[in-house]
């Protein structure tokens, strides 16, 4: 008798940001892609090495990942994303071709940053051009996440940007059509990460000052409270005082809602005016009603697609303790990075 045994690829996504890690590994079985581990640990970045370390382990343990190579990002304003035409030429001489075009590409001096870059496809404005991707890190930055993964003994398989990962993992779960145009909002902790892409234009991302730690306080500011997680304080507010939570929120809410409006404007008026605006939220959205209060702001008729790997991809992982089975939208950067080693 003959036995063939079916070859399952593996990855796992780590998401070090602010206030937490998170661990996600994905298998592709067949042609579907399944959640067979998760893991998360409260941690800072930028606090105590050891006490991150612990953490990173910790998050990997109980994800089942121990001692695997990851696929991590970094992030932050400074990184540069650039999408770009170029005549065709060898690949070996596009980064050489960047680098001298610099300064007019709006890329960062190549003596300060790591910079990267790949085809897409073919030029749509141009046939004898390609559309080229091209990221440029600050070599400070870079260096700073590298330590962190060194001090914490883990392997990195891969380093992604974080808006690319961000935008990776809502592409396969909205399974976004030709004639769509993907505005993503990501709520972090002290930040946002906002992305617009389209097939017809290209990467857009923007850091907003806003995040879930700003609408902590100001609920807090309004409500005496002594929980101290956002998911357990918009527990805590009864139904009936919620008008009263929103308007505690509604300068926050206003400036995403404009900075989404604004860069949406930006992108229909200089990339693609005909895709149809399909709008989505992820990250720490504990507090249920963000994406409401947004698309309410944009005048949108339902709240904004919550991005959740758990409702959306099959989950074969071992049950988990605690609440970690709706923290979904939490995953959304781990769940990208992961897809990309698939």
């Amino acid at each position: 008798m003959n036995f063939t045994l079916t070859r399952r690829e593996r990855s796992v996504g780590l998401d070090v940001g602010g206030g937490s890690i998170r661990a996600l590994v994905l298998e592709r079985r067949r042609s579907e892609v399944v959640v067979v581990g998760r893991g998360a640990a409260l941690g800072d970045a930028g606090g105590d090495s050891a006490k991150l370390g612990q953490a990173v382990h910790t998050a990997l343990a109980d994800a089942g990942a121990a001692g695997e190579p990851v696929i991590a990002a970094v992030g932050g304003p400074e990184v540069v994303i650039r999408q770009l035409s170029l005549p065709p030429v060898p690949k070996a001489k596009i980064l050489p071709a960047l680098e001298l075009q610099h300064r007019e590409l709006g890329l960062l001096p190549p003596r300060e940053a790591v910079m990267d870059a790949q085809i897409l496809r073919k030029s749509k404005k141009d046939v004898a051009a390609n559309e080229i991707l091209s990221v440029s890190v600050p070599r400070p930055r870079l260096d700073e996440r590298m330590r962190l993964f060194q001090q914490a003994a883990v392997t990195v398989r891969m380093l992604d940007v974080e808006p690319l990962a961000l935008l990776n993992g809502a592409i396969h779960l909205t399974g976004l059509d030709a004639g769509e145009l993907l505005v993503l909002l990501t709520v972090g902790y002290q930040s946002s990460v906002l992305c617009l892409f389209s097939e017809q234009g290209p990467v857009v991302a923007r850091y907003l000052e806003v995040g879930a730690e700003a609408f902590s306080e100001q609920l807090r500011s309004v409500f005496p409270l002594s929980v101290h997680s956002t998911k357990d304080l918009a527990r805590a507010i009864p139904a009936a005082e919620v008008p009263k939570a929103e308007a505690a929120c509604r300068e926050l809410v206003e400036r995403m809602a404009e900075d989404v409006r604004l860069s949406l404007t930006f992108y229909r008026t200089e990339y693609d005016r005909e895709s149809l605006p399909r709008y989505a939220i992820g990250g720490s959205v504990d507090l249920p009603y963000i994406g409401r209060w947004v698309a309410d702001r944009l005048g949108l008729g339902a709240p904004l697609e919550v991005m959740d790997p758990f409702s959306s991809v099959e989950v074969k992982a071992p049950p988990t303790t605690g609440e970690m089975a709706s923290w979904g939208p939490q995953f959304l950067q781990a769940f990208g990075l992961a897809l990309r080693g698939l």
